[in-house]
């Protein structure tokens, strides 16, 4: 049985800047603990990197699958909508109900309450459903011209990622 989380909020709430003087960045500490229970790698410095440089009106939804758990996963949804001002994405995690659900709970809501940021928290079974049918991909978005989401599906292994 499955537990799903999803969060929508500030890109930048997932990183953080250890040093005001630089523009470096690393993982939010919280998220990078999620990160080490779910036993998954997300190249989030990356992502963010990337999600700055896309233009908007784009962005699809990369999937992270727990190699060894395959129905546990992270899900970024990097959509930049035209009229959002805030740089906010979908995120949230899947995670199998064997795994320590009490302590995931705790970090995915402390993530949460800790964000300036913070638009919505969702949590229960198959809240992540809609979000993974690979059915419903390509996914079109109308604004001004169409744009067609991808699901992008990426298996992790400590400290690698893999297209599938």
């Amino acid at each position: 049985m499955t537990y799903d989380f999803w969060i929508i909020a500030s890109v930048t709430e997932l990183i953080d800047y250890p040093d005001d003087g630089s523009d470096d960045y690393t993982p939010q500490s919280t998220f990078q603990a999620l990160m080490d229970i779910l036993a998954i790698h997300v190249p989030i410095e990356e992502i963010v990197h990337r999600f700055f440089q896309q233009s908007i009106h784009t962005g699809d939804v990369l999937v992270f699958i727990n190699q060894h758990q395959p129905d546990t996963c992270i899900v970024l949804d990097t959509y930049r909508h035209p009229l959002d001002q805030q740089d906010t994405i979908q995120f949230g995690w899947r995670v199998n109900t064997k795994l320590d659900l009490y302590r995931i709970r705790q970090l995915t809501r402390q993530l949460y309450d800790n964000c300036e940021f913070a638009v919505r928290y969702e949590e229960g079974l198959s809240v992540l459903y809609k979000v993974l049918q690979q059915e419903r991909y390509p996914y079109k978005y109308y604004y001004q011209t169409v744009y067609e989401q991808q699901l992008k599906q990426y298996t992790t292994k400590k400290g690698f990622v893999t297209r599938l």
